[in-house]
């Protein structure tokens, strides 16, 4: 936490979701989430506040900061593939952002929705006692 307060300045709010924490800045114009897990920062989302897109040089400054001070490569248009890290940008709720995600929290969110599709599909399965699906 103090890296990011180093970074971003004065913590606006703060939560704990499911029992991660996750941090709210204003900088320069910019909103800044940072999310961690296990005391280190694996997700940040940057939007202007304005939520104009951002541009192009924006992007490749943060996209920089967050890639040890290498430029990360542009695999499709809005999506970037660092060392360590993934990036894409996006328009959500009105509102451009540029979201930065670790390797190991984009797995961590795979395995989540297939434990949830896990679960759903065995709503549908059949139940043994009544022959009936999903009761």
């Amino acid at each position: 936490m103090d890296e990011a307060a180093k970074r971003y300045g004065k913590v606006i709010h703060h939560a704990t979701i499911g029992g991660e924490e996750l941090y709210s800045f204003k900088k320069n114009g910019f909103d800044i989430e940072v999310h961690f897990h296990e005391g280190k920062i694996d997700r940040i989302r940057y939007g202007k506040e304005s939520g104009e897109k951002l541009t192009p040089e924006e992007i490749d400054t943060l996209l920089k900061a967050n890639n040890g001070g290498r430029p990360m490569k542009e695999k499709v248009p809005y999506f970037w593939i660092g060392k360590d890290v993934n990036a894409a940008c996006h328009k959500s709720g009105g509102i451009w952002r540029l979201r930065v995600e670790t390797k190991a929290y984009e797995q961590r969110l795979i395995e989540a929705r297939q434990r949830g599709l896990n679960d759903h599909r065995k709503r549908f399965e059949p139940n043994p006692h009544t022959g009936l699906n999903g009761f």
